[in-house]
């Protein structure tokens, strides 16, 4: 079902939310297949962020770290490519803190890698109401097919065969999103991760370091009923910087740029690890 000969890295955004943050942790502990390693990426959240993750990683017998810098602004790129740093395995899988993980997603990321290419699943968008429920209860349970107000429906639905037959080939796409997206640790470093151009707004890194990608040869397998989540509702931000993130973007086409302008070889070195299953070992 899976490739064993590439350990996996899951690194985990994280951002001043931590009851979501919560969801996100044990729904990877339920992993049908485990990450070899959890990498919560910190831009910079109060001290009740690293409470939740020691309580729900620690006594969870994987290995992880919490890595954190302090807060400066958004800056998604530059606590991506921290992540990175102290990633341990060759291959890298993405998500964000306001995702809860169908128990196959590592499994079927897994599943469909393959030298050349990387890989965007696919996200249903639950309701605000659904969403107060099950970070009130700090809980969550798959929601049925009908539920009302569920956004892109059909992603509810894991159909592996069907997915591997749509999964073709895309030398290009700007339907991209960060929250779902995995790569080769090589084709990360090929590129030279995430830019921190497009930091201070939020938004557009992912696309970014995926045109990149693009410019240096890999492709992209859309996956299709497979490595599914369900998106947790929050209110889009105020604080949109979109004109200079579209003009980022544009000059990357332009250029067709395979490097970052300010990516990871240019990583300072501020940030730490703030806690790790090391700390928790007898």
């Amino acid at each position: 079902m899976f490739d064993n000969q590439h350990p996996a890295s899951l690194i985990v955004t994280t951002y001043k939310w931590p009851g979501a943050l919560r969801l996100t942790l044990r729904s990877i502990l339920k992993q049908s297949v485990k990450p070899d390693q959890v990498v919560v990426a910190d831009d910079g959240s109060s001290p009740e962020t690293a409470k939740v993750v020691k309580k729900v990683l620690g006594p969870s017998g994987l290995r992880w770290c919490h890595v954190w810098h302090g807060h400066k602004g958004v800056r998604q790129s530059r606590i991506k490519n921290l992540a990175v740093k102290h990633a341990e395995h060759p291959y890298l899988i993405f998500v964000d803190q306001d995702v809860v993980l169908h128990p196959d997603l590592v499994a079927d990321h897994l599943a469909m890698l393959e030298d050349g290419f990387f890989l965007q699943g696919k996200r249903s968008l639950l309701p605000q109401s659904y969403t107060q429920k099950v970070l009130m209860d700090g809980s969550f349970r798959s929601p049925s097919f009908w539920l009302g107000g569920l956004g892109n429906r059909k992603n509810t639905f894991r159909f592996p065969a069907l997915g591997k037959l749509l999964a073709r080939p895309k030398e290009f796409d700007t339907a991209l999103r960060g929250c779902n997206l995995s790569m080769f640790k090589s084709d990360f470093l090929r590129v030279d991760g995430f830019d921190e151009i497009v930091d201070r707004s939020w938004g557009r890194e992912d696309s970014d370091i995926c045109y990149r990608l693009f410019h240096a040869g890999v492709r992209v397998k859309f996956l299709w009923f497979m490595a599914l989540q369900y998106h947790l509702y929050h209110g889009t931000t105020t604080h949109w910087d979109k004109e200079r993130l579209d003009t980022e973007l544009q000059q990357n086409l332009n250029e067709k740029r395979v490097k970052a302008v300010a990516g990871f070889s240019q990583l300072s070195s501020e940030g730490e690890i703030i806690s790790s299953s090391d700390d928790f070992r007898a």
